[in-house]
């Protein structure tokens, strides 16, 4: 979740933090937050803000065709007053008094195509407004689809790791002086990179951890997430990406004029020092 130094294994170049090589689209991709099949590209820092409106869109047309092909539906129903009609029984010939089970089945059969739709555009609603509430609540914490799953693993090994110290500690094989269960010690690990999809990791990845099965230690607290800045500001981030501000911007600028970490005033004083001086006459 956080790298120091650390080079991409594909494209040996330095890692950003939250950034991930994605197999499919052959990128290294800030701020990765999983491959889209419906889009058939990668989702990160720069699209993300259109994959979110995306999604709102959907839901949204979905909602409102399951809406309108409802009151076609229900006109229907009143139209004829199916609630109080009586339908016969093709095989036996016996009158059937109306119920929501006979009229659902009387429209399908007459008008299967907008039944269909109706049905499909409802479960797409349902479906689709989960995944937009799952991206709304990582977006209000800061975090990616991959960190997501990243966090849940980190969080099983934490409780583990904790079981563990808890019951050798309850044992007597851990005292609370011998310089082991007496300070509390972070986890050292590292998550395995695995491909994300919308639904998640596509091959379960286990965690490899810097401790030792036979290895007992107290992991401590478990960690925040360093990048959640409230819900506002984790939301601005993503309508305005880091990359695309003006300071963000103008450091690219510089690096590919070699002039990287000075400011334009810094670089016009650079210049003007070197000019030749006139000379007085």
């Amino acid at each position: 979740l956080l790298y120091t130094n650390r080079l991409c294994p594909t494209t040996k170049i330095r890692k950003l933090a939250r950034s991930k090589y994605d197999r499919f689209s052959k990128k290294h991709v800030p701020r990765f937050d999983h491959f889209c099949g419906w889009l058939n590209q990668a989702i990160g820092e720069q699209n993300y803000r259109w994959f979110l409106l995306f999604l709102m869109v959907h839901v949204f047309m979905c909602f409102y065709g399951s809406w309108a092909l409802g009151r076609v539906l229900y006109g229907e129903v009143l139209e004829k007053n199916l609630l109080n009609a009586t339908f016969f029984n093709a095989v036996t010939g016996a009158e059937v008094k109306a119920d929501y089970f006979i009229i659902f089945h009387y429209l399908f059969m007459k008008y299967f195509q907008i039944c269909g739709v109706f049905i499909l555009m409802s479960v797409m609603s349902v479906v689709l407004g989960v995944f937009l509430m799952f991206h709304l609540y990582i977006t209000s914490r800061n975090m990616t689809t991959n960190e997501f799953f990243k966090w849940q693993s980190i969080r099983r090994l934490h409780r583990k790791e904790k079981y563990k110290f808890e019951k050798a500690q309850a044992e007597g094989k851990i005292s609370s002086d011998n310089g082991i269960g007496s300070k509390v010690e972070s986890v050292s690990k590292q998550l395995s990179d695995v491909d994300i999809g919308c639904t998640g990791p596509m091959v379960a990845g286990p965690v490899q951890e810097g401790i030792q099965e036979d290895e007992t230690i107290d992991p401590g607290l478990l960690p925040g997430n360093i990048y959640d800045n409230g819900i506002i500001l984790n939301f601005y981030e993503i309508i305005f990406p880091l990359s695309y501000r003006g300071e963000a911007i103008e450091r690219f600028n510089l690096s590919l004029n070699g002039g990287y970490g000075e400011s334009n005033d810094e670089q016009n004083d650079h210049v003007h020092d070197h000019r030749p001086k006139p000379k007085s006459i």
